[in-house]
């Protein structure tokens, strides 16, 4: 079964490689084709379902380095010198428009499921938060699109993954233990330790790694076939190690990526990350089709009415709203806002969130998972139909 399973894989990447323009053209994009390609292989393998959900926790590890490499490079790529001026826009987005977008979830929530409790609620709410700018890269490789809305919502996605997790663990720690009771000192702590290390290690592994990079270019220490490996490890080990310690390794990749792009070599730079980057498009496009394995199991056979409105709800309204408020009283246009408010699809952060709830004895755990890959599901199609269309329009705007 396992050599059927790559040999289909192979096949679809190879399927992609030779028609991606064509499958652009028709806004189809790279997790839309994977995940349709792992519901496909899963009616070809109708019985593999009940080993599939005892196996699905040993890919959290691949999903959440491939998370971090993404979060490091789309940092290292971000412009400090437009963030400098615009970053009351992120900035609104990760403190107020996220504690909002969590509560209306949590409301949506307990509405809609009434078997979930409180907790259990909060816990998916916090899964389906944390947005994931790889799936709308046809907006933020737009040059119609303004530098500032390419900007905040790379910097948004980028650390409100890391600001998640330790919610995320509050969470997970009350929904284990329904009967104890979580201090306000304890939470500080949680929150303190985990951004606290993140920074720490992120700002000394910088400050040895830049200088290294350049004493072995100046010698020509390492050579170009294997430059693609720098950014990868390097990513991968101060993930890792923040992780290790218990600190929030998103974050830490993420702010080692800013402080990468403002003191490293500009033009190394960007052949450095764009090797790295092609690496981990292949890894995250195989999660993807195995997200559309798992889906055909675990959400398919499973949708319902109150499944359905809530994941529709989540990826529009519940992000929608609290975004359209917080930005409210900015020198933004509607038009600006409402992109803002309407790329916020959920990806890779909330399917590790999600195996991290499977993985562990949770009461209704395949309840919640069940409805936060649903959401998963819809957001791949209903934002990469239209990341297209809206990046187009901003370029018949400026004409």
């Amino acid at each position: 079964m396992e050599y059927l399973v790559i040999a289909f894989i192979g096949f679809l990447f190879l399927v992609y490689s030779i028609s991606i323009r064509q499958l652009e053209r028709t806004e189809i994009t790279g997790p839309m084709f994977f995940v349709l390609g792992g519901i496909g292989l899963a009616w070809l393998l109708p019985n593999e379902g009940d080993e599939l959900k005892t196996g699905i926790d040993f890919l959290l590890p691949l999903i959440e380095l491939t998370l971090s490499i993404f979060l490091f490079s789309d940092a290292a790529k971000s412009k400090l010198s437009v963030l400098k001026h615009s970053f009351q826009y992120p900035s609104l987005l990760l403190f107020v428009a996220l504690p909002l977008t969590l509560l209306c979830g949590i409301g949506a929530g307990l509405f809609l499921f009434t078997e979930l409790s409180l907790i259990q609620t909060a816990l998916l709410a916090i899964i389906l938060t944390p947005t994931d700018a790889a799936l709308s890269k046809g907006l933020l490789a737009s040059t119609n699109v303004p530098e500032k809305i390419r900007e905040g919502i790379n910097t948004e996605s980028g650390l409100n993954d890391g600001l998640c997790v330790p919610v995320f663990l509050i969470f997970i720690l009350l929904a284990k233990n329904p009967d104890s009771a979580i201090t306000a000192s304890q939470t500080l702590g949680v929150f303190s330790r985990e951004l606290g290390l993140a920074v720490l290690i992120a700002v000394t592994s910088i400050a040895l790694f830049i200088p290294v990079l350049n004493f072995a270019m100046k010698r020509h220490y390492f050579a170009q076939n294997t430059s693609p490996f720098l950014l990868l490890g390097f990513a991968m080990a101060i993930f890792s190690i923040t992780q290790y310690f218990h600190g929030s390794g998103f974050i830490a990749v993420f702010i080692a990526g800013l402080l990468f792009d403002k003191f490293s070599d500009t033009g190394v730079r960007a052949e450095l990350i764009e090797d790295s980057e092609h690496i981990a498009d292949f890894t995250s496009l195989m999660i993807w089709c195995l997200f559309g394995f798992v889906c055909a199991y675990l959400v398919l056979p499973n949708l319902n009415k109150e499944i359905i409105i809530y994941a529709l709800l989540s990826t529009t309204l519940i992000r929608i709203i609290p975004v359209m408020l917080s930005l409210q009283f900015t020198a933004l246009n509607i038009k600006e806002r409402f992109t803002f408010a309407w790329f916020g699809p959920r990806g890779l952060a909330s399917i590790v969130f999600t195996l991290m709830v499977i993985d562990t004895q949770i009461e209704n755990k395949y309840d919640i998972a069940t409805i936060a890959m649903t959401t998963i599901l819809f957001s791949v199609f209903i934002h990469g139909i239209s990341t297209k269309p809206i990046a187009d329009s901003f370029a018949k705007q400026s004409k």
